[in-house]
């Protein structure tokens, strides 16, 4: 067991990431994936304005030029070696919506002082509704969102990536822009820019999704590689996030 840290760092609105709850859970099945999780925390956090804002410089914000403070969080007692999902949610205020950050891993080699280091992530509520309606959706009670962004063997952001799941989702599978400081759905996108976001709308929780993204082999012209896969499941009015890694460590 180690203590997990990081920063709540923010998809895209909101200044400040105080207010925020962060809850670690463990997988079930790894083995034979399901994408359910535990139904008790394995710990949690909830930031607050007194917490240490990450000193990266994050002026490059368009949306707020003066910088945001992504507040830190600390979680003891967390298992190295392990799946692990981690939630984001409010703490009170209301602003914030609940996404769940599935394929999340730390090897040994990770661990540095009892210590790793994972900077989660939070959205704001009014977020899910402007991604909707950028490709002309509204979403649906009850139903569930997935985003995720696509990395190579090296945990690099990847461009050129296609996505698509083995369950139903209204619309076609989207990808965003290159704008960081402003990332937004564009459905003239056949595939992943360099930031390697995707997303799809409105899928039926209670169920496991299989998500794989497959690219061109560079090497091998018209030759298709799988850049990764992972089940997770979506939960009603909430986000459930998958960074596609390659094959992880229990994956045959």
């Amino acid at each position: 067991s180690v203590t997990l840290t990081g920063y709540v760092w923010l998809f895209s609105s909101g200044v400040d990431s105080a207010g925020i709850k962060v809850e670690v859970f463990r997988e079930n099945h790894p083995q034979t994936p399901d994408g359910t999780i535990e139904s008790t925390p394995l710990g949690s956090y909830t930031t607050s304005a007194t917490d240490p804002a990450d000193p990266v410089d994050t002026k490059w914000n368009s949306k707020f030029p003066d910088g945001c403070q992504y507040r830190q969080y600390k979680i003891p007692n967390v298992p190295t070696e392990t799946p692990l999902v981690i939630k984001t949610s409010d703490a009170g205020s209301g602003g914030w919506a609940t996404l769940y950050d599935y394929n999340v891993y730390f090897p040994g080699s990770a661990v540095q002082n009892g210590t790793v280091n994972y900077d989660a992530t939070a959205v704001a509520g009014p977020d899910l509704s402007t991604v909707a309606g950028t490709v002309g959706e509204t979403i649906q009670a009850g139903q569930g969102l997935l985003a995720g962004e696509v990395h190579d063997c090296n945990d690099v952001r990847q461009f050129g990536a296609t996505v698509e799941t083995d369950q139903t989702h209204q619309g076609p599978m989207f990808y965003f822009t290159e704008d960081e400081s402003n990332p937004l759905p564009s459905l003239q996108a056949g595939d992943t820019s360099h930031l390697g976001l995707f997303g799809a709308l409105n899928m039926a929780p209670g169920k496991p999704i299989r998500v794989t993204a497959v690219g061109q082999d560079p090497a091998n012209a018209g030759q298709y590689l799988m850049l990764g896969t992972y089940v997770v499941q979506v939960y009603p009015g909430a986000v459930s996030a998958i960074a596609l890694r390659g094959r992880r460590p229990w994956q045959p």
